[in-house]
């Protein structure tokens, strides 16, 4: 039987980071002048747009260079056809740069805060702005008795966390993981009688990497569960299916197999708490574990 090992060192091993990289989002403009706004419901959430009659004009200020994305939506009255054309018009420091066309039809899903009338599908088009500041002006014309529902959107660039393994104080053995193509990576396994446990200082999130143990003898999917405790409460539990995998062995135990990994995430709140990690499904269950931290969360 493997050692049982523990440790009462701190959980700072780090054993690896990723490559970091520009990572793309999109944040709402919000300060159009000359509009009014109309709040919209959609997938749960309500959503406050820019709303345009034919013949309105409104404007914001956004900063280059950097692409902007506009969504719009057409507004149907009781009088409205199914369907209704209407046309954006955008404007950059006063210069037209942007007249397309679209058709509004009525989408189920989605519907105004106050219910009292149809609203469009999504459109969508998308302008690139050279640096510097600039006026975007944007009007609306059709032949309907609607209005338009717009939203500018301006895209971001952040830089990606650095993620970096974070060691574990309490487990039964260090596993080594090894792929057909020869790359090793450290996993730290425990079963159902010894938890993994380590105390960590947030707020931070945790990544951990999970495969259930298979043996030669196993097929099909597995189950497990596994459960988070936060300074001794229950924080989570999260369910898993697992394969056995035919491509991967480990190094120093060759009568176990790894399943595929299942991943999930620990929220740390402020200070410093005790984590510890329970299989509780199946009642012999053997997995091994990855954990991950930002590394400037680990730094400071």
């Amino acid at each position: 039987m493997t050692a049982r090992v523990r440790y009462g060192m701190l959980a700072c091993l780090v054993l690896a980071a990723s490559v970091a990289a520009a990572k793309t989002s999109w944040v709402s403009v919000k300060e159009f002048d000359g509009v009014g706004t109309v709040c919209i419901e959609s997938g749960g959430r309500s959503i406050d747009y820019a709303v345009f009659d034919p013949g309105d004009s409104g404007t914001c200020t956004v900063h280059g260079p950097r692409r902007i994305k506009i969504i719009s939506r057409y507004l149907f009255t009781a009088t409205d056809p199914e369907r209704v054309a209407y046309t954006l018009v955008v404007e950059v420091d006063g210069r037209e740069v942007l007249r397309k066309g679209f058709t509004g039809k009525p989408h189920d899903e989605v519907a105004l805060c106050d219910g009292q009338t149809r609203v469009g599908s999504l459109r969508r088009d998308y302008l690139e702005l050279s640096a510097g500041e600039h006026q975007v002006t944007i009007r609306v014309e059709h032949e309907g008795s609607g209005r338009v529902a717009v939203r500018l959107f301006r895209e971001v660039k952040r830089k990606r966390e650095h993620w970096v393994t974070y060691a574990p104080e309490t487990y039964v053995a260090l596993r080594r993981l090894q792929f057909e193509s020869g790359n090793q990576s450290t996993y730290y396994h425990f079963d159902a009688s010894t938890p993994l446990c380590f105390s960590v200082a947030g707020p931070t999130t945790l990544r951990v990497g999970t495969r259930l143990d298979f043996d030669h003898t196993m097929n099909g999917s597995q189950t497990y569960t596994l459960e988070v405790l936060l300074d001794d409460e229950v924080w989570n539990s999260f369910h898993f299916d697992a394969t056995k995998l035919s491509a991967a062995l480990y190094v120093d135990q060759s009568d176990i197999l790894p399943g595929s990994r299942n991943e999930f995430r620990i929220a740390i709140p402020n200070d410093r708490h005790d984590v510890e990690i329970r299989c509780v499904r199946p009642e012999a269950c053997g997995v091994a574990a990855m954990i991950h931290i930002p590394k400037s969360d680990l730094e400071r």
